[in-house]
Parts: structure tokens; sequence; C-alpha cells
């Protein structure tokens, strides 16, 4: 009988083969246990393996070695898949952590640029309000010296007199009702600059959250 194959198939086949004719042997009448086979098929399949063992035993060391070098090979490209991925996530927080460092350095100079800018507005307002307010004192003042001048004058022109008193409640009116508006022109400008610093600052925080949104992507 001619079997085909490796050293090891062949031997497999042979010992399946002598177990098939065991098992449909012929039994005995004397022992339930015993048969009757073929002493020769059984010599000659004994035979075989003899011969094809060493092969067989040279073969399925060779498989062993093989698979021993694949193991190691695999475990070697396992570590470095693990140590790229590590170096890399490594890295992927180290960008994230400057990222993080440089926004919130932009903000802290946003911010201080924000007040030094409302600082400025109110010190600028509060200046032009005293100068305003110098100035109308310095002109009630002289209307009032005036005044007085042609009340000493013209004691008898009481019309001068009342003409003068009006129209120094006039200025006093009109100087009260412009620094009315000049402080209502430096609310509204001081609510625009504290406005378009909010948006900035939103603008600012809009980018650090999805700098935030960004790297718990890549977590």
């Amino acid at each position: 009988m001619a079997i085909n194959g490796s050293s090891v198939e062949q031997c497999l086949n042979i010992i399946r083969e002598m177990n098939d004719v065991v098992d449909n042997a012929r039994k005995t009448l004397i022992n339930s246990d015993a048969c009757v086979v073929s002493r020769s098929l059984l010599q000659e399949r004994l035979a075989q393996l003899e011969s094809l063992l060493p092969e067989a035993l040279t073969q399925a060391e060779g498989i062993i070695r093989e698979d021993a070098a694949l193991r190691a090979q695999t475990a070697q490209d396992c570590s470095e898949a693990l140590n790229n991925a590590q170096n890399r996530a490594k890295q992927m927080i180290s960008d994230a952590q400057n990222q993080v460092a440089q926004a919130q350095a932009e903000v802290k100079k946003a911010g201080e640029a924000a007040q030094r800018t409302v600082q400025e507005a109110q010190q600028r307002a509060q200046d032009e309000a005293n100068r305003i307010v110098q100035q109308a004192n310095q002109e009630a003042a002289a209307i009032r010296a005036k005044a007085e001048q042609d009340r000493d004058e013209l004691v008898s022109h009481e019309n001068v007199y009342r003409v003068a008193t009006v129209e120094a409640e006039e200025l006093r009116e009109n100087t009260r009702k412009e620094l009315s508006q000049i402080r209502q022109s430096t609310f509204d400008y001081l609510d625009n600059v504290m406005g378009e610093v909010d948006r900035c600052l939103t603008s600012l925080s809009n980018d650090i959250r999805m700098e935030r949104g960004e790297l718990n992507n890549h977590r």
C-alpha cells in the first residue's frame, strides 16, 4: 500500500490503518479480546513506521522551531507596535499641553489688553468730564463776574441785570445738558469697548473648547 504526504502524515496514516485492521479483525473463540490479523501486513506497516519515524521526528522538530520563531517574531512585532503607540500618545499629549498653555497665554494677554483698554477709556472719559466741568465753572464765574460788574456799574438798569441772570441760568442749564450727553456718550463708548472684549474672550474660549474636544478625540 503506497502512502503519500509528509513523513508525519504517513506515520499517522499507517497508525490509523493498523487501528482499522485491528478493529475489523475476526475475534477468536477462546478470548473475546484476542483477534486474528495479518502478520505480514502488520510487520510491513511496522517496518514503514520504523523507517519513517526519524524523518517524521525531524519534521516535527522543524515545525516546532518554526512555530516558536513565529511566536517570538509576533511578540516582537506586538511590542514594537505597543511602544510606537505609547510614544505617539505621549507626543499627542505633549502637543495638546503646549496648545493649552499657548491658549491660556493668549487668553491672559487678551484679558490684560482688555483691562488696559477699559482703564484708558475710563481715564479719558474722566479727564474730558473734568475739563468740561472746569470750563463750565470758569465760564459761569466769568458771567457772574461780568454780571456783578454790570450791576455795580449800572445799578439803576435792572433790566440789564435780569438779562445777565437769565443768560447765566441758560448757560448753566446748557452746561448741565452737555455734561449729561457727554456722560451718556462715555457710558456708550465703555459699553462698546467691553462688548468687543467680551467677543474676543468668547472667541478664545470657543477655540479652547475646540482644542479640548480635539484632544479628547485622540484619547
